[in-house]
């Protein structure tokens, strides 16, 4: 349990740091709650979270996952599992003792910005239920309640349902406004880039507690203009993916890889397809969900 508390922690703090940082009112300290899912896999996963994908790793690891930027309200939530057998070991089957040796916990706490000390931390296990052979594929949910949040957003809530739409042109359109994204990416126009992300800013400032303004952005304008130029792979091996019943939509690339740019293991299977090759090795995504707010016709990045 200490080695999964360690892992939530630390990476929750790595999400945060990522984290495009705007003003806003202030919380006070003591209701700065963040919600969290803590994995400790042996095997490829997929975390599901409010129906929307929130974290996956198809070699398997450790991960903490923030379950703010899912929840717009307190209430009550799946939380969903997916298992998969190891892509890279040649497998076809999950060996049961892997899933009975993965574990899951869901906890909150509050973070003390100043002083970095954790507060309140709450934490339990999710238990899974293993099987007793060996199975190509595995799944789980679990209910968990949210209680403390002190703030409402509005998010996608208001989005139009993608699953009323045509699927043909309801891609075509998906795909017109990430090659869009890709042309700014790959011509190192952050400014443009980054301009579209001022809704999902504005509701990262209260999910995230965020009351300053850094040089995030700036510095993330700069890092598209100095290593994006004529350094994203093609736009293709995409899929589109429907998440929050329907009122968010994203491309995801759906082949698996062994390596990509000289890096063993990466697989790019479920990342965005706006892909920016490393200057040696390895790469970086742009992962944005989108939904269409009510009487609109235009796009809006709510979400990573």
């Amino acid at each position: 349990m200490k080695k999964i508390l360690f892992i939530f922690i630390i990476l929750l703090f790595n999400c945060h740091n990522a984290q495009k940082k705007i003003e806003t009112q202030q919380i006070p300290l003591e209701k700065q709650i963040t919600y969290g899912i803590s994995l400790s896999m042996r095997v490829p996963y997929e975390l599901y979270i409010n129906d929307i994908k929130a974290d996956c790793d198809y070699v398997g690891g450790n991960s903490g996952v923030n379950m703010n930027p899912y929840i717009l309200k307190n209430g009550k939530y799946k939380v969903k599992l997916r298992i998969f057998p190891a892509f890279k070991a040649g497998k076809k089957l999950i060996e049961f003792d892997d899933i009975e040796k993965s574990n899951i916990s869901f906890g909150s706490y509050i973070r003390n910005r100043e002083t970095d000390e954790i507060l309140n931390y709450e934490d339990k296990l999710l238990p899974i239920t293993a099987p007793t052979i060996d199975v190509p594929y595995f799944e789980q949910e679990w209910d968990v309640e949210l209680t403390e949040l002190p703030y409402e957003l509005e998010g996608w809530s208001k989005g139009q349902d993608f699953r009323k739409w045509d699927k043909k042109e309801l891609e075509k359109k998906v795909v017109a406004y990430y090659q869009k994204l890709w042309k700014m990416l790959n011509d190192g126009d952050g400014e443009r880039f980054m301009k579209l992300w001022e809704k999902a800013d504005d509701e990262n400032a209260i999910y995230d507690y965020d009351t300053e303004i850094d040089e995030a952005n700036k510095s993330e304008i700069a890092d598209i203009k100095k290593h994006c130029v004529n350094r994203m792979i093609p736009l293709e091996d995409y899929e589109m993916k429907l998440y929050a019943e329907g009122r968010l939509v994203c491309l995801e690339r759906k082949t698996h890889t062994r390596e990509f740019n000289n890096y063993f293991p990466l697989d790019l299977k479920g990342w965005s397809p706006l892909v920016r090759k490393g200057q040696v090795r390895g790469g970086a995504e742009f992962p944005v969900k989108l939904y269409l707010p009510e009487g609109s016709n235009e796009f809006v990045i709510i979400r990573k």
